[in-house]
């Protein structure tokens, strides 16, 4: 092998093509590998449109159980992307005023939305 000498007058041994190429080849497997998981663990594309049809459902059943005229109870709605649970209970001591909970939860994932809002009851 050559022998390269630096400029402070030390000598360097010069690389070979063959290492540079293994080297190269090497840190551009990591780099590929790194781009590819880093994606993956950030970005999840299908959440987007699960959480608005959730979103969606959960706006649906508080118009349908919020009208004031539901028994308390509980009420449960199964729907493509998950599931809706309306509880339905009278508020404290008040007896015209309804507590409505509206929980909704997307299949195939640990997201939910919680909606409660107290509405008057209709007589």
């Amino acid at each position: 092998m050559r022998r390269v000498k630096r400029a402070s007058g030390g000598r360097l041994r010069a690389a070979s093509l063959v290492e540079a190429i293994v080297a190269a080849v090497v840190l551009l497997i990591a780099f590929t590998a790194a781009m590819e998981l880093l994606p993956r663990l950030t970005l999840r594309g299908d959440d987007a449109l699960a959480v608005a049809e959730a979103e969606y459902r959960a706006v649906c059943a508080f118009n349908k159980y919020g009208s004031g005229v539901w028994p308390a109870g509980t009420y449960v709605e199964r729907y493509g992307g998950g599931e809706a649970t309306v509880r339905v209970e009278p508020y404290r001591q008040y007896r015209d005023v309804q507590l409505i909970t509206i929980e909704v939860r997307i299949d195939g994932s640990r997201k939910r939305i919680v909606h409660r809002q107290l509405v008057e009851c209709a007589e």
